[in-house]
Protein backbone atom coordinates (compact mmCIF):
# COMPACT_ATOMS: atom_id res chain seq x y z
CA UNK A 1 0.00 0.00 0.00
CA UNK A 2 1.20 3.55 -0.56
CA UNK A 3 -0.27 7.66 -0.95
CA UNK A 4 -2.33 7.00 2.38
CA UNK A 5 -4.56 9.74 3.48
CA UNK A 6 -7.32 9.83 6.15
CA UNK A 7 -10.49 11.88 7.09
CA UNK A 8 -11.59 11.99 10.84
CA UNK A 9 -15.41 11.21 10.68
CA UNK A 10 -18.19 13.15 12.21
CA UNK A 11 -19.08 9.20 13.65
CA UNK A 12 -17.50 7.66 15.96
CA UNK A 13 -17.14 3.50 16.52
CA UNK A 14 -19.00 2.32 19.64
CA UNK A 15 -16.46 -0.78 20.66
CA UNK A 16 -17.84 -2.49 23.91
CA UNK A 17 -19.64 0.88 25.01
CA UNK A 18 -16.45 2.98 24.50
CA UNK A 19 -16.76 5.45 21.73
CA UNK A 20 -13.88 6.01 19.65
CA UNK A 21 -12.92 8.10 16.91
CA UNK A 22 -13.48 7.20 13.27
CA UNK A 23 -11.12 8.02 10.63
CA UNK A 24 -11.59 7.03 7.09
CA UNK A 25 -8.42 5.89 5.72
CA UNK A 26 -7.75 5.28 2.18
CA UNK A 27 -4.51 4.43 0.06
CA UNK A 28 -3.26 3.19 -3.07
CA UNK A 29 -3.27 -0.73 -2.78
CA UNK A 30 -0.52 -1.70 -5.23
CA UNK A 31 -0.58 -5.02 -7.70
CA UNK A 32 2.72 -6.76 -8.93
CA UNK A 33 1.78 -5.05 -12.18
CA UNK A 34 2.40 -2.10 -10.48
CA UNK A 35 -1.21 -1.09 -10.80
CA UNK A 36 -2.66 0.69 -8.19
CA UNK A 37 -6.30 0.51 -6.84
CA UNK A 38 -7.53 2.52 -3.96
CA UNK A 39 -9.24 1.06 -1.00
CA UNK A 40 -10.86 2.68 2.01
CA UNK A 41 -11.20 1.13 5.62
CA UNK A 42 -12.49 2.79 8.89
CA UNK A 43 -10.13 3.02 12.19
CA UNK A 44 -9.83 4.37 15.36
CA UNK A 45 -6.38 5.42 15.16
CA UNK A 46 -4.01 7.22 11.93
CA UNK A 47 -0.80 6.60 13.90
CA UNK A 48 -0.95 4.00 15.88
CA UNK A 49 -2.38 0.46 16.16
CA UNK A 50 -6.18 0.76 16.60
CA UNK A 51 -9.33 -1.71 15.22
CA UNK A 52 -9.76 -1.53 11.69
CA UNK A 53 -12.78 -2.13 9.11
CA UNK A 54 -12.86 -2.71 5.16
CA UNK A 55 -15.27 -0.30 3.62
CA UNK A 56 -15.01 -0.35 0.21
CA UNK A 57 -15.23 -3.46 -2.21
CA UNK A 58 -11.31 -3.04 -3.13
CA UNK A 59 -10.17 -3.03 0.85
CA UNK A 60 -12.96 -6.00 1.04
CA UNK A 61 -11.35 -7.89 -1.74
CA UNK A 62 -7.30 -7.48 -1.39
CA UNK A 63 -7.23 -7.62 2.28
CA UNK A 64 -8.42 -9.64 5.46
CA UNK A 65 -9.57 -6.97 7.92
CA UNK A 66 -13.10 -7.42 9.26
CA UNK A 67 -15.87 -5.76 7.30
CA UNK A 68 -17.89 -2.85 8.24
CA UNK A 69 -21.14 -3.33 9.20
CA UNK A 70 -21.17 -4.70 12.44
CA UNK A 71 -24.06 -2.85 14.62
CA UNK A 72 -20.79 -0.71 15.70
CA UNK A 73 -19.65 0.18 11.66
CA UNK A 74 -23.21 -0.53 10.20
CA UNK A 75 -23.16 3.66 9.19
CA UNK A 76 -19.76 3.65 7.46
CA UNK A 77 -19.92 2.79 4.25
CA UNK A 78 -18.50 4.84 0.86
CA UNK A 79 -21.47 7.28 1.33
CA UNK A 80 -20.49 8.24 4.71
CA UNK A 81 -19.07 11.53 5.27
CA UNK A 82 -15.34 11.64 4.44
CA UNK A 83 -15.25 8.76 2.69
CA UNK A 84 -14.97 9.69 -0.71
CA UNK A 85 -13.02 12.88 0.41
CA UNK A 86 -10.26 9.95 1.21
CA UNK A 87 -10.16 8.65 -1.81
CA UNK A 88 -9.89 12.44 -3.58
CA UNK A 89 -7.02 12.92 -1.35
CA UNK A 90 -5.18 10.07 -2.79
CA UNK A 91 -6.07 10.26 -6.39
CA UNK A 92 -5.36 13.75 -6.09
CA UNK A 93 -2.13 12.58 -4.08
CA UNK A 94 -0.86 10.57 -6.45
CA UNK A 95 2.65 11.43 -8.98
CA UNK A 96 1.63 13.47 -11.79
CA UNK A 97 -1.72 14.17 -10.69
CA UNK A 98 -2.93 17.69 -11.41
CA UNK A 99 -3.10 19.21 -8.28
CA UNK A 100 -6.47 21.79 -7.17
Amino acid sequence: MANAWAIKSDQTIDSSGVKLPAYFLSADIIAPSGEATVGTWITTEVSKPGLIYSVSPQAKKYTSWAQAGDPATAAFTMEAKGAKESVACVLNGRPGAPKS
